[in-house]
């Protein structure tokens, strides 16, 4: 059973000024003319450095779209700290490693629950290398098997500076969405993370800053 906890502000307080800058930031996505169409589009989100609350605007804003009437699929791909499974408390065990070692099947790893037209493929653990399992051809099978149930894929992922999983993730992508904390992101680190980014090839489609006032 999904269950949601208490860093989910959009469920659990949806008339506060925190819920209202997800609002915002979905209006924001909305007006790119992301979505519609016949299938799904994936967003992947990142930082320059750890610590950026990715994984927390991630999920609110999942729960932001769903209450919007969207079908959203999050799927945690950072395979070196996973988030997700303790931000909607489901099991860590198994998911994405697990598909993409070979030894579940894509319609086995995502975990439903009480929140209509949400669904959450934790991380899992794995003792393979990260960049060599996202790399593999099963992880855009996913994404594309994904696009036709789901109207928004929402991608966790470590930061961009140290490791090279995002890279790896975003030419999969529609676009990244790069999570910066107000008083903590350091400009250089920002600049280095866009330098990468554009030598994907994927668009940057927008910041989103966290704790900012």
């Amino acid at each position: 059973m999904l269950r949601l906890n208490k860093s989910l502000i959009t469920d659990l307080n949806p008339s506060s000024h925190i819920s209202e800058s997800f609002r915002s930031l979905r209006t924001y996505i909305r007006q790119l003319g992301l979505l519609g169409g016949n299938a799904g589009k994936v967003l992947l989100f990142t930082s320059a450095e750890g610590g950026e609350g990715k994984t927390t605007i991630l999920a609110n804003l999942a729960v932001s779209f769903v209450q919007d009437g969207k079908r959203v699929a999050v799927v945690d791909c950072n395979l070196r700290h996973p988030g997700l499974h303790s931000v909607f408390e489901v099991e860590g065990s198994h998911g994405l490693a697990a598909y993409l070692g070979g030894t579940e099947e894509s319609k086995d790893v995502a975990v439903y629950g009480n929140l209509a037209n949400l669904a959450v493929i934790p991380a899992g653990i794995t003792a393979v290398s990260p960049p060599d399992l996202l790399g593999n051809d099963k992880m855009a099978a996913l994404l594309e098997e994904l696009k036709t149930s789901f109207d928004l894929i929402l991608l966790d992922s470590p930061q961009a500076v140290e490791f090279s999983d995002a890279r790896i993730l975003a030419p999969l992508t529609d676009g990244v969405i790069i999570v910066a904390r107000h008083g903590k992101s350091k400009r250089e680190a920002l600049r280095k993370l866009k330098t990468l980014m554009d030598q994907t090839g994927t668009k940057i489609l927008g910041i989103a800053m966290n704790h900012s006032k």
